[in-house]
């Protein structure tokens, strides 16, 4: 992994300073024209007197509100862009379907309750942006009392902003802080990540040509950087599993990345490590890439060899021997063996193992690869050469994964369990591996802490994984919508049957939406 610290990111901004320069002063141009417009449309004075419908999102774009803009409108993309999670982060927003105003727990506002509610909101907003601005960190605005502290995206955004230039970046310290952050700078007590991005920004006073505008993108930079260096160093540790292995399983909870973790595999292992994304392999490296999905009528004959119909010209049917998906692909690796060949089995347990497998259960075993002495298939005597065996060569790895919710590894054919190594995916690792938002990493936690919670009685083979959680991460969806379209239905499926349905959904969606406002 990565060693985060100042002295790593001073070498790393020294090597790449010229292509960090450019970019950032480019960044700066463009946001120091937002920021001279959103000052003059929206002087601090305006939000002290600001209606509600002024403040609100939901009424549309026309309506041109503070919220809107900020999020989704003219300066979605000052300082930091802010989209994601759900509109309850405003404290208060216009719910179009139901044609009500709405609190931060989704719930409808009685019409006697709004103004003292809003006037509430308001006084709570200036309030923390005032300490802020005068980077007063031992106020109690600085605290949960105040009901915006929780959201480090919107006050982080309107602090940049408001107060005076290099007081703070345009990055919410929220995102990976104990990945990243805190490692660069460790966060004060008071204040929490505000204190936090406010002293980072003055420690950075070392590079003096860099202000906060081009802290905010090389920061940033240094941020994805890093990520995708440690996530590049997780792979190659499972890459070494499947060398050791030949045959690995990634095996988990629906929607931790299976899938997508085994072709990352495979590109690193097929390029020598230069890239980990099969999207970047050369047409001639994708040819090394196998790939077929099983489910229940998936056989022998599809997967090794079997009888094929076929018509000659005079339109007689007749039956030839065909080679399935993976004695193709071994064919093709015998002739390159100087290659990295990688087969992937995607939903492995979906099939019946044996009746897939059949005699090729000795040929995959890590010990007999490439012994020339192999099997015989079921259709060797159909052969040109009937004394032909089939073996498989040590240049093919076989990545497989399985959903433990369908069949658990402890179920699984024990021949098989004996050939191939297994490798657990969490929900947990998922997350980390996934997703960059704290926030949203903190709601998959409460949802899955529920499922495996006593009142539900799930084990965390039913937990949640991050692939639900990729488009609200990066705010292509919100929380409402995930919830009713795929989670809803996924879990409702969890408990068909169960006469305690409805009370355990009621109890999953309280942990899902319980502190969406951080």
């Amino acid at each position: 992994m990565v060693k985060i610290n100042i002295k790593h990111f001073s070498d790393w901004y020294f090597e790449n300073k010229s292509a960090l320069l450019k970019r950032a002063e480019a960044w700066k141009k463009q946001n120091m024209q937002l920021a001279k417009e959103f000052l003059k449309e929206w002087p601090l004075d305006r939000i002290k007197t600001m209606e509600l419908d002024e403040y609100v999102i939901g009424r549309g774009p026309a309506n041109k509100s503070l919220c809107y803009e900020i999020e989704a409108g003219k300066y979605r993309d000052l300082h930091l862009g802010i989209r994601g999670g759900s509109a309850n982060k405003f404290g208060i927003y216009w719910n179009k379907e139901k044609q009500v105003y709405c609190n931060k727990r989704n719930q409808p506002i009685p019409a006697s309750e709004l103004e003292a509610e809003f006037t509430k909101l308001k006084a709570d907003l200036i309030a923390i942006l005032e300490a802020g601005i005068k980077k007063d960190f031992d106020s109690a605005e600085f605290s949960s009392k105040n009901s915006f502290f929780t959201r480090p995206a919107i006050i982080t955004k309107l602090l940049c902003a408001y107060s005076a230039e290099n007081t703070y970046v345009g990055i919410n310290m929220n995102l990976d802080n104990d990945k990243i952050w805190k490692k660069l700078y460790t966060p004060q007590k008071e204040g929490w990540v505000y204190h936090q991005n406010h002293g980072l920004t003055v420690m950075m006073e070392r590079f003096p040509e860099l202000d906060g505008y081009h802290l905010s993108v090389i920061l940033w930079d240094y941020h994805e950087y890093v990520l995708k260096e440690n996530n590049n160093r997780k792979i190659s540790g499972y890459c070494e599993q499947l060398l050791a292995s030949k045959n690995i399983i990634l095996h988990g909870a629906p929607g931790t990345g299976k899938t997508y973790l085994a072709k990352n595999i495979a590109a690193e292992l097929i390029s020598n490590g230069k890239v980990n994304n099969i999207n970047n392999l050369t047409e001639t490296q994708r040819r090394q890439l196998g790939f077929v999905q099983f489910h229940p009528s998936y056989d022998y004959t599809d997967f090794v060899e079997g009888l094929r119909p076929a018509s000659t010209i005079g339109g007689v049917v007749s039956f030839e021997l065909k080679s399935g998906s993976f004695k193709r692909f071994v064919e093709q690796a015998l002739n390159d063996l100087d290659s990295t060949y990688v087969f992937i089995i995607d939903e492995i347990n979906r099939s019946e193992i044996a009746r897939v497998f059949g005699e090729l259960f000795f040929s995959i075993d890590p010990e007999y690869r490439g012994h020339k002495d192999g099997v015989y298939t079921q259709y060797a005597n159909l052969h040109a050469d009937p004394t032909e065996k089939f073996y498989v060569p040590e240049n093919v790895y076989i990545i497989g994964t399985m959903n433990d919710i369908d069949r658990s590894v402890d179920t699984f054919d024990f021949a098989m369990r004996r050939r191939f190594t297994f490798l657990e995916i969490t929900a947990q690792t998922s997350a980390e591996n996934m997703l960059a938002n704290d926030t949203i990493k903190e709601i998959l936690s409460h949802l899955n802490t529920a499922i495996i919670a006593p009142e539900v009685g799930l084990t965390k083979d039913y937990q949640i994984g991050a692939s639900y959680f990729l488009k609200l991460d990066i705010g292509e969806e919100t929380l409402e919508h995930l919830w009713e379209t795929k989670l809803c239905p996924l879990l409702n499926d969890y408990f068909r049957g169960d006469h305690k349905a409805s009370e355990k959904l009621a109890f999953l969606g309280r942990a899902y939406f319980a502190g969406v406002d951080e």
